[in-house]
């Protein structure tokens, strides 16, 4: 039987079957990158056919670029793939090119399958918001607001928020300049638009410098549309982020003042109110706000939290106990009440109220804390009648945290072994479980068994190669309590590249550095880690460097100021002492 070529848009169904047939994976998604290759088996790559037939020439071009595909080689694919967009009508086609180009990192050959995608499907909104992300990236900022301004009709048109995907596109650009200029274009054909010119000043908050000339936007646009909230709220952060403290104060208040019916505003301005050190000022302004809603309970809560976060328990038990009388979010109050009880060290308290907590998303998380309060209140046994049925029970999940926070409980307490005993347990019932073997690895350092903590952070690592916690935890035991500095700099620095920022990991990079002499080095690490957080165990590391290096007098301030904070610190109270001494 001879075999039959179909034509036109049969053929293109049946190409895109045969590579369905072959598992050549499409990309559904709208974001510009693509996590994952195609699967690959690496057959060899053929060259483009040569053919005076149209339909010859596309059959064989998708062919040769699913193959590419799957031999890795993204690059041709993209090609192969662009060249039967232009010899296809159908959108599916340049779609797939356009997906493939931008994996394989072609902007240009993206941009050329983007612009055949939109002009084959022009009602796409994903080929729009891809080919106009490409425009920014190009550096076109004028093309892109116009294709922009046609994509918000066509969002609207199709019932969609066309704010949203507007603020998503902007989101997805990586030439931060273009796209501000494209968003001030796009501001400027569309000017009656409260909502464009909102995403502008969201635009320009999160790319632009903190300073005047993000205040002068967001001003502008504040000024266009003087009943906008959130555009008040913007101008209140460009004015804070750029030192215009008491700026950003007024035009809060006066947005409160202007638009009193409105939570946005009100809790807006509480955020601030409660990053501020004028802690009667801001108490004085947040039972202003309670005064103008005295019954509205998501603010009282939203008050009570944003103080509680910011460890202001005072105003916190007074929102909460205003909260508790009006018999509203009962399970909520109760439980973050007994949060602040155990902030206040209260805890009796605690454990009344986390015993009020019956259901609810807290519901868990009180009976945990409930166990953990009652283990140091009154010992393990006490606490075991607690712990037990969470860990015995039919809910996989709690029964692990809680054998987490059961060690982790006895671990502060120095109840090593008990810890140990408790972590062995969890393993048996969830074998493998890395948080368990991350804890017990931290237990077995304490009770200076270094074998086994290695042991345990190695199990970790041969399932997840680069976990940053069991790296970084390895990496500073070895370099801490063994002489294989070389082998603790190489998984530190791997943790270290993943999170660069993380003030523990950066204490452990400048520890492995002063422990292999680089003292310079360490310091600088170091103080940066301690600028991140004043924790005891970074600043005894800190004040040991800063000893070594002749710096002895701002070690022991260091030292002495740690141990202010936390005056039980073992390692700071040892440092101490050997430095001292």
């Amino acid at each position: 039987m001879p075999v039959l070529i179909p034509t036109g848009h049969n053929m293109i169904r049946s190409l895109l079957a045969l590579a369905a047939v072959l598992s050549l994976a499409g990309c559904a998604h709208t974001q510009l990158d693509a996590s994952e290759p195609p699967e690959s088996d690496h057959p060899a790559v053929q060259p483009l056919m040569q053919t005076e037939d149209p339909e010859a020439a596309l059959m064989f071009s998708v062919l040769v670029a699913e193959i590419a595909v799957r031999s890795g080689e993204h690059a041709a694919a993209a090609r192969y793939y662009g060249a039967a967009a232009l010899l296809s009508d159908d959108p599916s086609i340049a779609e797939r090119a356009t997906r493939i180009a931008l994996f394989a990192r072609d902007q240009e050959q993206a941009q050329r399958s983007a612009d055949r995608w939109l002009r084959l499907a022009p009602e796409s909104t994903d080929a729009s918001q891809i080919s106009t992300v490409l425009r920014i990236n190009a550096g076109d900022a004028e093309q892109a607001a116009e294709q922009l301004d046609s994509l918000m009709n066509r969002v609207v048109v199709q019932g969609g928020d066309p704010h949203s995907t507007l603020g998503a596109v902007i989101g997805q650009a990586q030439d931060q300049a273009v796209a501000l200029e494209t968003m001030r274009l796009l501001a400027e054909r569309r000017s009656d638009d409260a909502g464009v010119h909102r995403v502008q000043a969201e635009a320009a908050l999160r790319f632009g410098e903190p300073g005047e000339e993000v205040v002068a936007i967001t001003g502008r646009a504040t000024e266009r549309f003087p009943e906008s909230v959130p555009l008040r709220l913007l101008h209140a952060r460009a004015q804070s982020e750029a030192g215009r403290q008491d700026a950003a104060i007024e035009t809060l208040r006066a947005t409160v003042e202007a638009h009193p019916e409105s939570r946005e505003a009100r809790l807006g301005y509480a955020r601030v109110l409660t990053e501020m050190e004028d802690d009667t000022f801001a108490r004085e302004e947040m039972d202003r706000l309670v005064e103008m809603a005295p019954e509205d309970t998501q603010l009282l809560l939203a008050l009570a939290l944003m103080n509680l976060e910011a460890e202001q328990l005072g105003p916190a038990r007074d929102y909460l106990e205003r909260l508790d009388a009006l018999g509203e979010r009962e399970n909520d109050v109760a439980y973050y009440l007994g949060r602040l009880h155990e902030m206040a060290d209260e805890p009796d308290d605690a454990l009344a109220a986390y015993a009020r907590v019956e259901a609810g998303d807290h519901a868990e998380d009180a009976r945990l804390r409930s166990a953990r309060l009652t283990l140091r209140r009154d010992g393990a046994e006490a606490a075991r009648e607690l712990f037990d049925p969470m860990q015995q029970g039919v809910d996989d999940d709690l029964a692990r945290r809680a054998y987490l926070a059961e060690a982790n409980a006895l671990r502060e307490m120095e109840a090593y072994a008990e810890a140990r005993s408790r972590l062995n347990r969890g393993l048996v019932q969830f074998p493998g479980d890395t948080r368990l073997l991350y804890l017990r690895g931290l237990v077995h350092e304490r009770e200076d068994d270094i074998a086994a903590a290695e042991a345990d952070f190695r199990a970790i690592l041969e399932s997840d190669p680069e976990n940053v916690a069991a790296l970084n935890a390895l990496g500073y035991t070895l370099a801490d309590r063994t002489e294989r500095f070389e082998e603790a700099y190489e998984l530190i620095l791997r943790a270290y590249e993943q999170e660069p920022n993380d003030a523990a990991i950066i204490d452990s990079y400048g520890w492995v550095l002063y422990r292999l002499g680089r003292l310079e080095e360490a310091e600088t690490q170091l103080r940066r880690a301690y600028s991140l957080s004043d924790d005891g165990e970074i600043a005894s590391n800190l004040a040991v460097v800063l000893w070594e290096r002749g710096e002895r007098d701002e070690a022991r301030e260091i030292l002495e100021a740690a141990l202010e904070r936390e005056p039980d610190h073992e390692r700071l109270q040892r440092v101490r002492d050997d430095l001292t001494e």
